[in-house]
């Protein structure tokens, strides 16, 4: 299993799929490390479906430097796979008060493109807002892909194989200025993950490398 020291498991938020059908485990057989790489596994149990998700909250937390992570992404339809970043502050603020940047997520029902999305609160309306784009993936289910995020106070880049996709102006009225945490983890079904394939067993989100630069 990942290492305890560097990961724990579950947040009690985001990844928002079938709730209702969908546990997270730290079992191996949903999470393990095997032949140099982690795996994030999402399985049909019985009505429902197990998975994994990941979080550094409490164990690493930053503000501000560059995200790498080298991932191959499950191909399954319905399967939501997401790298994402929550603010350390979740727990007393809420979301989206605390921010959210996604550094990969992908659709359930489009394997071909992937997603770098912001959420906040905004403090001049006092309601949530949301900014992201996507780019062609088309090798993303078969082949290692690099998803990166470069940080700072005044913009923030999402990039795919070190092509920017999203550029995000930052200022000081915004939460992208504060300790957050990484978190991976695949939901099923959901808003992005959608229709899940009725023959669907498993599938797996392969994680080569998380590398944090400052």
């Amino acid at each position: 299993t990942p290492n305890n020291e560097n990961w724990t498991y579950d947040l009690g938020a985001g990844g928002w799929g079938n709730n209702e059908l969908q546990t997270y485990t730290n079992t191996s057989s949903n999470v393990k490390v095997e032949d140099g790489l982690l795996k994030i596994i999402a399985k049909a149990n019985g009505s429902g479906y197990t998975s994994s998700r990941l979080k550094s909250q409490g164990l690493f937390q930053f503000t501000y430097g560059r995200v790498d992570v080298r991932a191959k992404l499950p191909a399954s339809a319905g399967t939501w796979p997401a790298i994402w970043m929550l603010g350390a502050n979740f727990t007393s603020v809420g979301w989206p008060r605390c921010g959210e940047i996604d550094i990969m997520e992908q659709k359930g029902w489009d394997k071909n493109n992937v997603l770098g999305t912001f959420h906040w609160q905004d403090s001049a309306s006092d309601s949530y807002a949301g900014y992201g784009l996507e780019i062609e993936a088309n090798t993303s289910t078969s082949e290692f892909h690099l998803y990166t995020l470069e940080w700072t106070r005044d913009v923030i880049y999402v990039l795919y194989d070190n092509e920017p996709y999203v550029t995000f102006a930052n200022n000081s009225s915004l939460p992208f200025n504060a300790d957050f945490c990484l978190i991976l983890n695949i939901a099923m079904g959901g808003s992005l993950g959608g229709e899940i394939d009725p023959a669907f067993t498993q599938d797996t989100m392969e994680i080569d490398y998380v590398r944090v630069y400052q």
